[in-house]
């Protein structure tokens, strides 16, 4: 999804805080033009905080043209447009590695009050990464899958870590592959009876596989008593 197409879904949409933009925006994989210019203006036009893929670009690598390696990374740009957090990946594909460095650490964002955590791509495999997320209330996730394994995953990190997970996935045919556009809102459901506690299958309260938009409200408080009341 680029980012007109995003903007007219948006106007669809009733005032949201955060909006997860499926798709890739980057400098020389997918376009030529620098990508913050046009999210930046997405965030003010909508007075939204909008969190979005965004590999390797000239406002981060200015030496991009000397064949410099660069990040793939999620971004968040808050509702005044300024980047209020970056999270680089750390774990690629074969055809990703050549094109990309390592990121070196992994963060937990405060935005408007709420823990964010950012995961892109293969990162959500691996558990010495994603247990340092553990304090999440709102997990971010953009992948590319041919399958439903990313989904599945997004469904265990909801409920290891009890956050919401919200999950845009690439869609249609790119590099010789087909995509599966996975797009979900998923919620950890945890239940106490007596000194029973009891963990059950994460609740997808929204899923999409074409292109569109789904929106949901998400109850914070409910994420917060649970990691109170039923801490893993």
């Amino acid at each position: 999804m680029n980012v007109e197409k995003a903007r007219k879904y948006l106007r669809k949409s009733e005032d949201c805080d955060f909006a997860l933009i499926g798709g890739e925006y980057s400098v020389r994989e997918s376009s030529n033009t620098d990508p913050y210019p046009p999210l930046i203006d997405l965030a003010k036009s909508f007075h939204c905080n909008i969190v979005a893929p965004v590999n390797a670009n000239l406002r981060r690598f200015p030496n991009l043209a000397k064949r410099e390696k660069g990040y793939s990374s999620m971004h968040i740009f808050n509702r005044e447009g300024e980047v209020v957090a970056i999270q680089d990946k750390q774990h690629f594909y074969s055809k990703e590695a050549p094109w990309f460095r390592k990121g070196t650490d992994v963060r937990v964002f405060d935005v408007e009050g709420v823990k964010v955590g950012l995961l892109r791509g293969l990162d959500i495999l691996y558990p010495e990464y994603t247990q340092r997320l553990k304090n999440v209330e709102m997990l971010f996730f953009s992948t590319m899958a041919t399958n439903d394994m990313m989904l599945e995953l997004a469904k265990a990190r909801s409920l290891e870590h009890q956050c919401y997970v919200v999950m845009s996935s690439f869609i249609g045919k790119y590099v010789g592959m087909n995509f599966l556009g996975n797009a979900a809102v998923i919620e950890p459901v945890f239940h106490i009876t007596g000194n029973m506690r009891a963990a059950y299958q994460p609740k997808i309260l929204r899923h999409l596989t074409q292109e569109g938009m789904i929106e949901a409200d998400l109850d914070i408080d409910y994420i917060r008593k649970i990691k109170k009341e039923h801490p893993i």
